[in-house]
């Protein structure tokens, strides 16, 4: 079981490194520097702040679960608080991907219904993997 964990760790991370380089061509196609033109000077660098630091989130979460998987699943407060950390922030995420970005947005737009629905399962699956891991490290998933 520590193999499929350690397997998943590796693709969540290579798919965590992809989603932080696809904000460029996402950021294009969405025209995010066009809208940011028109906001306050403010929040335009605020806007653009937080997106770079949205990608430096993600390159911080896929590094270590491509490269060294196994600090997720050591036995130590650390690796236990991190998984555990990990896993909430994308439980959060999800939560926002239903109750607060407005359904209109999606909803009866095919594409934007897959891509909503794609990152549901994104979300989960991510949220899921990193709670398999905190409880692995706190010992109430005994494995094999």
């Amino acid at each position: 079981m520590i193999d499929l964990l350690t397997l998943l760790l590796r693709i969540a991370g290579g798919g965590l490194l992809l989603l932080a380089i696809l904000h460029v061509p996402i950021g294009k196609q969405l025209k995010w520097s066009e809208e940011a033109r028109r906001m306050s000077r403010t929040n335009e660098s605020i806007f653009h702040v937080h997106t770079f630091f949205i990608c430096v989130v993600l390159v911080m979460m896929g590094l270590p679960s491509l490269l060294e998987p196994s600090i997720f699943l050591q036995s130590s407060r650390a690796s236990l608080w991190l998984s555990w950390s990990i896993s909430v922030f994308w439980w959060m995420r999800l939560y926002f991907q239903w109750f607060v970005y407005p359904a209109e947005l999606w909803r009866g737009k095919r594409m934007e219904t897959a891509v909503h629905l794609w990152f549901t399962f994104v979300w989960t699956a991510l949220a899921l993997l990193f709670a398999a891991c905190g409880m692995f490290q706190a010992g109430w998933w005994l494995m094999p």
